[in-house]
Formats: structure tokens, sequence, C-alpha cells
């Protein structure tokens, strides 16, 4: 009986610490270190373009990029969405490699079209934004 009520309370607590984790993060600065911990992550492991790894790192950048931004976007400053969209880029870099061009031209990639038109509000053109990040 002790056992059963063990269980259940630790079932009862994991649903409950599920429900209140936001993959977004709580806050636009957790949203933001987040999100540049993803990246920094992925550049770090310096994965080969091909490698099936990536599946990962792509879940969840295209969450950030997707749906976590609309989120926080109201409450980053000029500086804050230059930073995640720069960041974004590098992240493509990092991903696509000599292709990352030929992936941001993708129109059935929703992600690429969203950096696109945020990097073309930002910079006024897209690659304008790639030499900056690219130091080109």
């Amino acid at each position: 009986m002790k056992k059963l009520r063990f269980i259940l309370l630790a079932a009862i607590l994991s649903l409950l610490a599920g429900c209140s984790s936001n993959p977004c993060g709580n806050d636009k600065d957790s949203f933001l270190n987040n999100y540049y911990r993803l990246v920094e992550e992925a550049t770090k492991a310096n994965l080969p373009v091909s490698d099936s790894r990536w599946e990962k790192y792509d879940e969840r950048f295209r969450a950030y990029v997707e749906e976590c931004y609309d989120l926080y976007e109201a409450e980053l400053s000029g500086r804050e969405k230059r930073r995640f969209w720069t960041r974004s880029l590098k992240y493509y870099a990092q991903r696509y490699g000599d292709g990352m061009v030929k992936e941001l031209g993708s129109k059935g990639n929703k992600a690429s079209r969203r950096i696109r038109k945020e990097t073309e509000s930002l910079w006024g053109r897209t690659e304008k934004a790639l030499e900056e990040v690219l130091g080109e």
C-alpha cells in the first residue's frame, strides 16, 4: 500500500513538473540564454553536415525560430533581435556549410523563410547580414 502511494505521488509530481517547464523559457532572458546555449552546443559538436545527430539540434532550433521568438519579440530590443538573428545565421553556417545559402533560399522551409524575413527587416538584405556574420 505504501509503495502504491509513493508511486502515485511520484507520478503526480512528475506530471506537474513537466507541465510547469516552458521549452521557450519562462521569460525573455531565459529564452535568449537557452537559445544561445543551443547554438553554442551545436557549434561545439562540430558535426559534419550530413550527420544524423543534427536532428536533435534542428528540432530545438526550429522551435525557437518558428514558435518561441514570437512569444518574446515585443520585449526584445533592436540589439537583442540582431543578436538573435546573427546567431541563427551562425547556426545555419555551421549546420549547412557551403549549402547555407541554398538552404536559406528554400521556400519550403519555414525556419529559412523566417530567417530571411527577419534579417532583411533588420539589415535590409540577407546578404548584408551574412557579410556581417561571416566577417566578409
